[in-house]
């Protein structure tokens, strides 16, 4: 019992330093004072650490993660810390909303025009989707998509508000489609 015990406030402390960590770099975006801390280097290697942190998880409940990317390596500048914080909230939605024995597919691609290169990031899974009239609410600060797991008390509705303004401060886009039973796609575009 002890063992289990522990384990089990060390995990929800952990938890709830996560959630004041992000609520703390909400507000520092509001106020101004959270700055960019640009690296040079492979986001491809970098993307598949992060969702290599996540297989472990992913593999608990059965879900299989895959990484794809279109180019073995991409050199670039890029706020590690950022970016992670990204791609986590959106692998942990994922995979909180995915039932087991489905699928979450992180996809990489490299776009180039005549005037700008991009970089787009897909998190797709095959879980229980957003109801179309909610899409266009789930990006707003504490709110939550009604359905069985956030009734149960999971999630605090910060992680997708955080996204969108992590993104908004790396001048990129966020796109979200789904359906009820069809899973969600998140697209962000650098």
């Amino acid at each position: 019992w002890a063992a289990e015990g522990s384990e089990m406030i060390t995990r929800n402390a952990g938890n709830l330093l996560n959630l004041v960590n992000q609520i703390l770099a909400l507000s520092k975006i509001e106020s101004g004072s959270l700055h960019l801390r640009m690296v040079q280097g492979d986001i491809v290697s970098y993307f598949g650490y992060v969702v290599d942190a996540f297989k472990g998880h992913a593999l608990a409940k059965r879900i299989k993660l895959h990484y794809l990317s279109d180019e073995e390596e991409i050199i670039m500048d890029y706020d590690p810390e950022k970016y992670m914080t990204i791609l986590s909230n959106l692998l942990s939605n994922a995979i909180k909303f995915t039932p087991e024995e489905g699928n979450i597919y992180v996809n990489l691609t490299f776009r180039k025009n005549a005037e700008h290169s991009f970089l787009e990031l897909n998190v797709r899974d095959t879980g229980i989707g957003i109801p179309q009239d909610e899409i266009d609410h789930i990006f707003e600060r504490f709110y939550q998509v009604q359905n069985e797991l956030t009734t149960s008390g999971i999630g605090t509705g910060i992680g997708l508000s955080l996204v969108r303004e992590l993104v908004i401060m790396l001048d990129g886009e966020i796109q979200v489609k789904s359906a009820p039973g069809k899973g969600a796609t998140f697209t962000i575009t650098l």
